[in-house]
């Protein structure tokens, strides 16, 4: 079999025998059902994925988007460490979905159900998304873009009674 190399994108077979293919920058995934790998269809669509990733307007004032940026040009995330930026940064991708919302809107009902919806990824990744927005929110908080912080109050959620540690039998 020949292996074709897209810059860019990052092309596999999974431990299950089947070919996966995904733009490495933003994980998109390209359906090699839809554009079977080496046709045209195929290109075409990694050339579309390629460009849409380049392709960003620039962040509206106010938004969360707009905060996340700002936040991420600072010093107070330049300087943690790796693996911190790489959990924050996950993060960021996992609320891109609601980039657009204005900073406004941001009340405690609001972050307790995006906590609880992340909740569906786990109870870990659940505390993480909290507090990534509440640490984000107070950074802006600092800077004039928020009046308070609406996740300041929200707490973490608490872990099944019973369930023991991962490193305790």
């Amino acid at each position: 079999m020949t292996i074709v190399r897209v810059k860019g994108f990052q092309i596999f077979e999974d431990r299950h025998g089947k070919m996966r293919c995904y733009h490495r920058k933003t994980k998109t995934p390209v359906d090699l059902r839809k554009a079977p790998l080496g046709s045209t269809t195929f290109f075409a669509e990694c050339v579309r994925i390629a460009e849409l990733s380049k392709v960003s307007a620039p962040a509206k004032p106010g938004t969360l988007v707009s905060l996340f940026e700002q936040y991420k040009a600072h010093l107070a995330f330049t300087d943690l460490a790796g693996n911190t930026k790489r959990g924050y940064e996950g993060v960021f991708q996992y609320l891109r979905p609601i980039a657009d919302t204005p900073l406004s809107r941001f009340d405690a009902p609001l972050i307790v159900g995006i906590r609880d919806q992340a909740a569906k990824r786990g109870r870990r990744f659940a505390n993480l998304v909290k507090a990534v927005l509440s640490l984000t929110l107070a950074w802006g908080v600092e800077r004039g873009l928020l009046p308070n912080n609406p996740a300041k109050g929200v707490k973490n959620i608490r872990r099944a009674r019973g369930t023991p540690d991962a490193n305790r039998p």
